[in-house]
């Protein structure tokens, strides 16, 4: 539309680098008195985590489509404790990898269902550890088929775990949905993680399940 047009022309609109576990940072930036919805695609690992954190640190909306989930299992060195001399595969997993304030599971939904004692004899986050894992590459011996069955049912538990961390205590209303042409069973990272306050009339309203976003 028109309107769309105007707030993103060119000259409306202002860029800044910054690390996503920086809140006051990019808290700072955000010139009072203007409303805010955070939009993240495909941020890796904890970066989803820490756009979600600050929509919620805002009030906001958000709309979410996250990445990889095994990079989430690292956790960030702090930075007065090491120092980098060489950026190798290590930098990308501490980038994506959870700040202090992020703890897995996020919700209490998914910490009853793997503390459940029915349940593998594994210790709660050894269990996360695994089902984030098999998130992003399957668990074999499968045919591609399983594997590709078992991505998708895993990733669809880590990406409701986080919404329902929103619901659960922060009082947002939270939609899974998927973005058009992202088959589950093809591609796994075409997750729309979508909330906000008091739209749980609009939220209901969107397409139901495999009517797909376009």
């Amino acid at each position: 539309s028109n309107r769309v047009e105007a707030i993103l022309s060119p000259e409306k609109l202002e860029t800044f680098c910054a690390d996503l576990a920086n809140y006051d940072l990019i808290l700072s930036k955000i010139p009072p008195n203007h409303s805010v919805i955070v939009v993240s695609l495909h941020a890796c690992g904890a970066a989803s985590d820490m756009a979600m954190n600050l929509a919620i640190r805002c009030n906001a909306p958000f709309i979410l489509c996250p990445c990889c989930t095994a990079k989430s299992l690292t956790k960030r060195s702090p930075s007065n404790t090491e120092k980098r001399t060489m950026f190798d595969l290590s930098a990308s997993f501490q980038r994506s990898g959870a700040s202090a304030d992020i703890e897995y599971p996020r919700s209490k939904w998914l910490m009853g269902k793997l503390h459940d004692t029915g349940v593998v004899d594994m210790a709660t986050e050894d269990k996360y550890t695994l089902l984030a894992k098999v998130a992003d590459i399957g668990i074999g011996p499968q045919t591609l088929s399983q594997q590709r069955q078992q991505q998708a049912r895993a990733k669809k538990i880590v990406e409701l775990d986080r919404l329902l961390a929103a619901s659960e205590g922060h009082g947002y209303d939270v939609r899974l949905m998927r973005i058009r042409d992202h088959d589950p069973l093809v591609y796994s990272k075409g997750d729309l993680l979508i909330g906000g306050k008091d739209v749980a009339e609009t939220l209901v309203n969107l397409p139901e399940e495999g009517e797909e976003i376009q």
